[in-house]
Order: structure tokens, then C-alpha cells, then sequence
């Protein structure tokens, strides 16, 4: 029972974010934006001209810059299809390394939360979902052995690319340039509007696992090219992005905001006593 039910909603969960982050970007169905952009004004056009940057260079900038801050705290939702996505969370990353403490509010399952360890994931699920409520952690270790745990396996995996905002804003990596489009402000932080127009075929032979798998998908359905917008701030740090994915379904739409660079965040394992492993869910 527990199987049954835990997987309808990792795989429920995992449709909706990889979905929102994939294409980012972490960690998504009819979302409402996470905070305002003060209208999302651009102050003016910019007037020395268009200003492009090879995707892989900005790219490399942008990481370079997030590892050096080491934190970041986010909000993300998107719209689609008559649903709605929405997350946040807090982030830490070095060079090679990446973990987070982050919550998802989706229609089929409620309120989900994750802690994403570089080698360890735990998930709470919903009580109704199973689990013995002394026990609302869920482990999903790097090398299960029930079969229960390796389906859970690259449900974390999406989960972390999902949210892993290097990973997110790999797509830049297969834009052959990104526009300066001009000035705007985020929540009263200056900030400069890029934006990419990506060749989905592109990135799908750059991508790799469940990346290559959305984007595959996208191909087949039809869908060419993606626009994706980041704003960065003065110091190159990005504080927003947004992004329309065309699908069956309609236009879904996801944008994100970042906060709260380099300040402190709490990314802890839950307590021993809360967690259940799933190597021992069986049957």
C-alpha cells in the first residue's frame, strides 16, 4: 500500500517541477507570480544597441558568481494546463556540490518537502500517503537496494536538477547568444533583463538523463525553440527568470525569484527517530 501510493505521488511531483525547472528554473501548472517585479517595468530601452553574450560564456559568469555567494533562498511557480505549481526553498552550493531544503504545492498531492544532500535525499510526504506518522521522512540513499528505493531513485534525481539552479540555468549553455534586452528592477533590486531564444534540438544533444528526456519530448511534440528570460543584478548574481513552454496542453508558464544571497541557511538531515528507509518498503 505504501508503494502504490508514495509512487503516484513522486511521480505526480516529479512531472510538475522537472517541468518548471527543466527549462527553468528547481526546483511546473497555472502559477501565480511568486513576488512582484515592481510591474516587471524595464526603465528604458537600452541605447547603446543590441549587446549579445555567447549562452556558454554568461553561463560560466553566472555559476562562477553563485558559488562565490555559497547561498540563496528562492520562490518559483508556474501555470499550465489548469493547474498550479509553486515552491521555495533555501540553497547551498560549492563548486561540484549542491544541496537544498525545499517545499512543492501541487493539486494531486499537497504539500511535499524535500532535504537534497550531495548523497542522501529525504522526502515528507503527505500523512495520508502512507507513512507511519512518527515517521514523516522518507530516505532515498545513493545506492538502494529495494526495489521500491531504486524507483524513488531518479525521482531525486529530477528533484535535484529540478532545483539545482546551475543545473536550471544550463540551458543558457545551448543558447549561441543571450540579449541584453535593458534595465528593470526586481523587489527594488536593479537589475539587467537577458534573454535566449534556445533551439530545443540544441539542447537536447547537449543534455543528459532526465534533461534529455523533457527535452526529447518537447521535440517530439513540436515545440522548436524556448524563450528564456534571467534578470542580473549588478553584481551578475540572477534574482529572476521566466519562461513559457509550449505543450499539449497550452502555454505553461514559470518564473522564479531568487533572495537573499550569501546569507546564512539551516540544511540539516531530519532527525533518525523521524525517518523511515525505503529500502524497507517492500511488496
Amino acid at each position: 500500500m505504501y508503494r502504490l501510493r508514495l509512487l503516484r505521488l513522486t511521480r505526480g511531483s516529479t512531472a510538475a517541477a522537472a517541468l518548471a525547472a527543466v527549462t527553468l528554473l528547481s526546483g511546473c501548472g497555472a502559477f501565480p507570480d511568486p513576488a512582484p517585479l515592481d510591474g516587471a517595468r524595464s526603465t528604458r530601452p537600452i541605447d547603446t544597441g543590441s549587446v549579445s553574450t555567447p549562452g556558454p560564456v554568461l553561463y560560466a559568469a553566472v555559476v562562477a558568481r553563485m558559488v562565490q555567494e555559497g547561498t540563496a533562498t528562492f520562490t518559483f511557480s508556474g501555470i499550465g494546463g489548469g493547474q498550479t505549481v509553486s515552491g521555495s526553498g533555501q540553497m547551498r552550493f560549492t563548486p561540484g556540490a549542491y544541496d537544498a531544503d525545499v517545499e512543492l504545492t501541487m493539486p494531486e498531492t499537497g504539500r511535499v518537502r524535500a532535504v537534497l544532500l550531495p548523497t542522501v535525499a529525504y522526502l515528507a510526504l503527505p500523512a495520508a500517503k502512507g507513512l507511519p506518522r512518527d515517521k514523516p521522512w522518507l530516505r532515498v540513499g545513493p545506492l538502494p537496494t529495494s526495489r521500491f528505493g531504486k524507483e524513488l531513485s531518479p525521482v531525486v534525481d529530477q528533484l535535484r536538477g529540478s532545483f539545482d539552479p546551475s543545473q536550471a540555468l544550463g540551458l543558457l549553455q545551448a543558447a549561441r547568444s543571450v540579449e541584453e534586452i535593458g534595465p528593470a528592477t526586481v523587489e527594488g533590486v536593479p537589475t539587467t533583463r537577458h534573454r535566449a531564444v534556445i533551439g530545443v534540438r540544441r539542447a537536447t544533444a547537449m543534455a543528459e538523463g532526465p534533461l534529455e528526456e523533457q527535452y526529447r519530448s518537447m521535440l517530439e511534440a513540436g515545440v522548436r525553440t524556448l524563450a528564456f528570460d534571467v534578470w542580473l543584478d549588478t553584481e551578475g548574481l540572477p534574482r529572476r527568470y521566466s519562461t513559457d513552454i509550449p505543450t499539449s496542453a497550452g502555454l505553461y508558464s514559470v518564473t522564479g525569484i531568487y533572495r537573499d544571497w550569501g546569507d546564512p541557511v539551516r540544511i540539516e538531515e531530519p532527525k533518525a527517530k523521524e525517518v523511515f528507509d525505503s529500502d524497507k518498503l517492500t511488496g
